[in-house]
């Protein structure tokens, strides 16, 4: 049997994912990121996964290692693109920065998305 790519794997993680079955999509998120740690996309599948099992700690540590890779690439990137030539972030002459950014405002809206239900659950609400 041929051993999958990391990309393969993560789409096998998000397939399980979308089945609801999220200690599956944990554990092959949790294999990959032992090989690459820094791994984005599976860091933000793995926040995904932990909080479809009720893990909301731990969705908010990788969420937080996510976003904090996300930001460092947005900005590794801005400055390549003035080096080469470009305007920075958001050039629409460019594509490498609308991942990052795309990436850094979906990981910013599920941080927020657990902070508020953790608030509705505090208060007593549902």
């Amino acid at each position: 049997m041929a051993t999958m790519h990391t990309e393969e794997r993560i789409g096998s993680a998000w397939r399980k994912h979308r089945d609801g079955d999220y200690r599956s999509a944990m554990d092959i998120f949790d294999e990959i990121l032992r090989k690459t740690p820094n791994n984005i996309d599976a860091l933000y599948g793995m926040g995904l996964a932990r909080y479809g099992n009720g893990d909301a700690t731990g969705a908010v540590e990788s969420f937080t290692k996510a976003l904090e890779l996300a930001r460092a690439s947005l900005r590794a990137v801005e400055v390549t693109s003035v080096v080469d030539g470009h305007r920075g972030s958001n050039d629409l002459d460019t594509y490498e920065d609308d991942r990052y950014l795309m990436l850094t405002r979906m990981i910013s809206q599920r941080l927020a998305e657990i902070q508020e239900n953790a608030e509705v659950l505090k208060a007593g609400g549902k």
